[in-house]
């Protein structure tokens, strides 16, 4: 019993080693160069896991990707010119909310969550948009956006300095835009038509592979 006993441990020990020495880095954390300077600027956080255990170092083609971006910035409008010198309200636009855009990615290498791959991907997006006229308060108004989208696209994602990687990604982005408006002097808002939009999608992540 005291053999058999020594011999799981040492069959359980190996095991272990065996799978340790053949893990890969199968996260990636990450945030977009790119959100800052969109229409809709904000703040993005992102994180891949691969869905292969990782157990070979030849054996992860698909990976999922969860992005979640804070949208918040104002926007200044130039609102009198006095003697060739201009003046800006710098909070006349305000935008706050967020987006939510999950990813199904197939790598066609072995090497994944580096390399070539293609993804599907949604979003839900949901933001306000608040206009203050300092001149005119009567044209005052407050917006609200839910905008649902789905999409594919391609990227490479490619690793520098060991640990660091640099994801770029593009695709097509049809979207359904709803929104509803109240002015300043209302206090009920009201349903704008439905939009249908198509767009690019164009991404550039910083992040690192662990």
């Amino acid at each position: 019993m005291k053999n058999i006993s020594i011999l799981i441990f040492f069959l359980l020990i190996s095991t272990s080693l065996f799978s340790q020495s053949f893990r890969v880095p199968k996260n990636v954390v990450s945030t977009s160069l790119f959100q800052p300077f969109a229409t809709l600027s904000g703040y993005t956080i992102s994180f891949e896991r691969l869905i292969d255990p990782g157990y070979s170092l030849n054996a992860a083609q698909f990976s999922y990707k969860l992005n979640t971006t804070l949208i918040s910035y104002n926007q200044k409008k130039e609102y009198a010119t006095i003697d060739s010198q201009v003046f800006y309200d710098k909070e006349a636009y305000k935008f706050f909310g967020f987006t939510i855009l999950p990813e199904l990615r197939y790598y066609f290498t072995w090497d994944a969550p580096i390399g070539v791959y293609a993804s599907l991907f949604g979003s839900y997006t949901d933001y306000s948009e608040v206009y203050s006229d300092i001149n005119n308060e009567a044209t005052s108004y407050e917006k609200k956006y839910s905008i649902i989208g789905r999409g594919i696209g391609a990227g490479f994602q490619f690793k520098f300095f060991e640990s660091y990687t640099l994801d770029i990604i593009g695709g097509y982005q049809p979207l359904n835009i709803n929104s509803k408006t109240k002015s300043f002097e209302s206090e009920e808002f009201i349903e704008n038509p439905l939009i249908e939009e198509e767009k690019l999608y164009l991404n550039l992540h910083l992040g690192i592979n662990f």
